[in-house]
């Protein structure tokens, strides 16, 4: 499957009965993630992937994109990134239930841009001698604007982590810090 996005709507699969592809770049060596899913929709893809660590938000996002398919795993941590097992949530409380993760999914359909979120599943995380991470996920998502549901699996391998060089951004300060309220 490397380097190969493969995916029939349910549609087309019972109008033509074989597979649907898309030849997307081979990856070069080196850091990579291998994601596929089913359900509502069925395909996968591997490509580059990078890793990028947020101390001020407690955050590590791995994130690899194809084409016009991404993949993002955002671990949230409560001091630092420690090899082990992650529970996979909604974004929305995985980052305010630290240790935790988030997954995202999106590529574009022939009339709409298909954006998928974790509701559940597991990331387990490994670090090896030289500091690289690698690891695997599964997770249940759902569809950001219908009712499409998936299971997205995958693995990542050799990332290595470096600081965020853009969107990491301090957290606000709390409402009754802000100047003169007291």
């Amino acid at each position: 499957m490397r380097g190969v996005v493969r995916g029939c709507t349910g549609a087309a699969l019972l109008a033509v009965a074989v597979g649907c592809g898309k030849k997307v770049s081979e990856p070069a060596a080196g850091p990579r993630l291998e994601t596929r899913w089913s359900g509502s929709d069925t395909a996968g893809f591997t490509a580059p992937a990078v890793a990028e660590r947020c101390d001020s938000l407690d955050l590590l996002e791995i994130r690899a994109a194809a084409g016009d398919t991404g993949v993002a795993l955002a671990i949230f941590r409560k001091d630092s990134i420690q090899p082990g097992e992650y529970p996979v949530r909604p974004p929305g409380v995985a980052d305010t239930a630290p240790p935790a993760a988030a997954v995202a999914l999106r590529w574009v359909a022939r009339t709409a841009v298909r954006g998928f979120r974790s509701d559940s599943g597991t990331l387990t995380l490994r670090r090896a001698a030289d500091g690289t991470l690698s690891g695997r996920f599964s997770a249940a998502v759902r569809a950001v604007s219908d009712t499409g549901r998936l299971t997205v699996t995958g693995s990542f391998e050799d990332v290595r982590v470096r600081p965020a060089t853009r969107g990491c951004t301090p957290r606000p300060a709390p409402a009754d810090s802000a100047a003169g309220v007291h």
